[in-house]
């Protein structure tokens, strides 16, 4: 039932765009060009679901596939100087490549489980909590009855963690998705403080990925 993203995954870039970074590699290995953990944690869930990932497999700083296909800040200010055709060999080889995947990934769990949930996860710099927020379409059933089971599962699991809900229908790659499937389909956001992957703070990052693989609620 689940289709598995991690778009912010890496801050690699391909041979033939380093030159467009030269004197500013540092920018590309911040988190400006990445989110430390997100891949990490997506293989894991993934491992333990037995599901397909789906990953960015280049910095967010050439093209930000999580942006909706006619948003253009999904290019940043560095590939902005390219010329029209590097962006459009950009947008056909990353950015609609990507969606494409995701979209035959749903198509084949709606022919299996009649229907789908995608879950997109990521990491994020906030300093403050929540360690974990849930952003989804409270109009979509199926992503708010997850929501709020996995929601009430890890509080129970650990009341000390702060877990926030977040209704946010027009994130990007989320809202695209929901315009392809209007039916037997749901789109969340896992978003966990990236201060548990870098520095073990407010909890240790291994046991927070055993929280919240044993507490998503299972398919039905």
């Amino acid at each position: 039932m689940f289709v598995l993203s991690c778009e912010p995954a890496t801050s690699a870039v391909p041979a033939w765009h380093r030159e467009l970074f030269e004197g500013h590699e540092e920018i590309v290995s911040s988190l400006e060009g990445w989110a430390p953990g997100s891949l990490n944690l997506a293989q894991s869930i993934a491992t333990k679901l037995r599901a397909l990932l789906a990953h960015g497999d280049i910095t967010r700083l050439l093209i930000d596939v999580s942006k909706r296909p006619d948003d253009p800040e999904r290019f940043s200010r560095f590939s902005l100087t390219l010329s029209d055709e590097a962006r459009t060999k950009l947008d056909e080889r990353h950015h609609a490549a990507y969606l494409n995947l995701l979209r035959q990934r749903i198509v084949g769990e709606q022919a299996r489980f009649g229907k789908a949930i995608h879950l997109s996860i990521r990491t994020d710099p906030a300093p403050a909590p929540p360690v974990v927020t849930l952003i989804h379409d409270p109009a979509r059933d199926l992503e708010a009855k997850l929501v709020l089971d996995w929601t009430e599962a890890l509080r129970a699991a650990e009341p000390a963690l702060t877990v926030a809900v977040a209704a946010d229908p027009s994130y990007g790659l989320s809202a695209t998705l929901r315009e392809a499937f209007p039916q037997d389909f749901g789109s969340i956001s896992l978003v966990v403080a990236q201060s548990c992957f870098l520095d073990s703070r407010p909890i240790r990052w291994d046991a927070l990925k055993k929280l919240l693989i044993s507490t998503l609620p299972a398919s039905d």
